[in-house]
């Protein structure tokens, strides 16, 4: 049975965690430990941070940067949408490597250890999580596919078809919720056993942040955590819980049609040496300049710095434009698939208590609903609670942490030293046995973030932390 359980709430804010709405969340974290200040990895995507916290580094060394990004290794010139069928068609072409370091499953599957992961969100979300499973004897579950893929007929001949993903996502996240039960947990035994519930981000893109509707579904993903805890204990089972979002949330106040921005700017593919390719990522973009000549670089961040609705702008090309400007390293987007620049998008603080403190422009979406993908506090923050055993309890740790923490904290849990190549760290603070100690887990402590050139001279946090 498992030892460790990590439920992922899609774009849950740690601010939505109440005794009311989510009482099993909230009686974890009571009797566990909360993190005051988690952070999501930029940008603040789903399937960047699901590579994250399973690989406990940083998008750029993953290698899987963004929901939308090119990946050069197949094409100099697509904006690959990180989905299934063209996740596997990458990972097939580059003999297992659509990510460049091991997974969480490939790492305890050399200790004759099993992972298991039910996703209710995006394919790609699912893929990335384990792309060798088949290889490592472990199973990743989703809606469209299972790997391996023999599983998919079984679930559906005894579940029947899945439940479309449409917001109200309600009908998904109980199936979700049955499947890890009656399948993940009552015939696979996993040792690591994650659980991926479509809401509250579903209806977040569709109604708004925090509305009734919302409300419901996260409520209803909190029940639905309660019933698979509930067999665990019923089994005799006590596991390590980790409680996890991928990201934040902002509001959108305004909607940016970037590719026409460009095209009208004189930036668009297909122009030659003028040529530039755009991924959007709701709250940020990245951008590709194939020829990576300078005076195109100077041209376009010239044009950029004087957009209202361009918030930082990171680059490693060389220019004569930026002032202080922030590296790829610096935003944990350095490696062989990194955009050449990325932009995150106008945040503002509405003045308002979270989880509505931040309404910005996208690329993309409808205002006055939920986004996410920029670098707003809003969205860089997310929740983690850890909770079991294993840790503390009763504490809240103002101790800066991220997702790239995730990974190595399991590997320590389960008695396997992380390797060095990892990002995060080891939450010792959260440990019942760890060095930090109580006392040094109340004490904030500060991290700076690194400050670049943003539109109209202003200075902007691209990476927050211990905010």
């Amino acid at each position: 049975m498992p030892r460790i359980v990590i439920a992922a709430f899609d774009g849950l804010q740690p601010s939505q965690v109440t005794a009311e709405l989510m009482p099993t969340v909230t009686a974890l974290a009571n009797g566990g430990v909360r993190f005051h200040h988690n952070h999501a990895v930029f940008p603040t995507v789903t399937r960047g941070n699901s590579a994250s916290v399973v690989t406990g580094t940083t998008p750029g060394k993953h290698g899987l940067t963004a929901n939308k990004s090119i990946f050069p290794d197949y094409s100099e010139t697509e904006v690959v949408d990180a989905l299934v069928p063209k996740l596997p068609e990458i990972n097939r072409q580059t003999n297992g490597g659509l990510l460049f370091v091991p997974t969480l499953g490939e790492l305890i599957s050399e200790n004759d250890l099993k992972w298991v992961s039910i996703v209710g969100g995006t394919s790609g979300n699912a893929f990335v999580q384990h792309p060798n499973a088949a290889e490592h004897g472990d199973v990743v579950i989703h809606p469209e596919f299972t790997n391996p893929p023999e599983h998919h007929s079984t679930i559906l001949e005894q579940f029947g078809e899945w439940p479309a993903k449409e917001a109200p996502a309600a009908d998904l996240v109980k199936r979700t919720a049955d499947v890890a039960i009656d399948y993940a947990i009552a015939e696979l035994n996993p040792d690591v056993l994650m659980v991926w519930f479509p809401e509250p981000d579903t209806s977040q893109h569709h109604f708004g942040v925090d509305t009734s509707e919302v409300r419901e579904m996260y409520s209803l993903a909190d029940f639905q955590l309660g019933k698979i805890l509930d067999t665990l204990k019923n089994q005799g089972d006590d596991p390590d819980i980790f409680v996890v979002s991928d990201h934040g949330y902002s509001t959108i106040d305004e909607v940016i049609d970037v590719h026409s921005e460009l095209a009208s700017a004189g930036f668009s593919p297909g122009q030659g040496d003028r040529s530039v390719i755009c991924a959007e990522n709701g709250g940020s973009i990245l951008l590709y300049t194939p020829t990576k000549s300078e005076e195109l670089t100077n041209d376009l961040l010239d044009w950029l710095s004087d957009q209202a609705w361009v918030g930082a702008i990171a680059t490693d090309l060389p220019n004569s434009i930026l002032i202080d400007e922030i590296s790829m390293s610096d935003i944990g987007l350095a490696g062989p698939r990194s955009p050449h620049i990325a932009v995150t998008m106008r945040s503002t603080n509405t003045g308002k208590a979270a989880p509505l403190a931040r309404s910005g422009a996208t690329a993309g979406g409808t205002i006055g609903v939920g986004s996410h993908g920029g670098s707003s506090p809003a969205e860089l923050h997310n929740t983690l609670i850890a909770s079991g055993p294993s840790f503390d309890s009763g504490l809240t740790s103002n101790i800066p942490s991220g997702n790239i923490d995730i990974a190595p904290t399991v590997l320590t849990l389960l008695g396997i030293t992380p390797p060095d190549h990892m990002d995060g760290r080891v939450l010792e603070e959260a440990l019942k046995d760890g060095e930090a100690s109580r006392e040094s887990s109340l004490t904030p402590t500060i991290k700076s973030g690194k400050i670049t050139k943003s539109a109209h001279g202003a200075s902007s946090y691209l990476c927050e932390f211990g905010e």
